[in-house]
């Protein structure tokens, strides 16, 4: 083991050596530094345990959100396809351009109201037909 120099180090050391004369010192002494050694560990092992801990609830709500921003997303595709496919197929029963009208309808549509107006497509006569249901 290396020589200690630092001269308060060296001081404190046998005043301690000093102190503890005796072997029941010696031992409080060394039972005292086991305690403060256990303490230290568990604090290093509580603080590793809850870093994991906030590290895999983090990981679980950040899976969580994505997974939900990800149904958003989807959801907003397949209605972006439906009023794609629905205006697609008025174009080619009644012509283009369709009236502003018409687009805005299906812009703003409910997946509800895009499958109900495909189901009035098949049967409409007229444009107008097709949203009077």
């Amino acid at each position: 083991m290396a020589q200690l120099t630092h001269t308060p180090v060296v001081t404190a050391l046998r005043s301690l050596e000093t102190l503890s004369q005796t072997k029941e010192e010696r031992l409080r002494a060394l039972a005292r530094e086991r305690a403060v050694w256990d303490y230290n560990t568990d604090i290093i092992t509580a603080r590793e345990e809850g870093l994991e801990e906030g590290m895999q609830k983090g990981m679980e709500k950040g899976l969580q959100q994505g997974l939900q921003q990800g149904m958003q997303k989807g959801l907003e595709k397949g209605i972006q396809a439906m009023q794609t496919l629905l205006r697609t197929l008025i174009e080619a029963r009644f012509g283009q351009p369709l009236p502003d009208w018409v687009l805005s309808r299906l812009r703003a549509a409910t997946p509800e109201q895009l499958q109900q107006w495909g189901v009035s497509l098949t049967q409409a006569q007229r444009l107008e037909d097709i949203f009077e249901g």
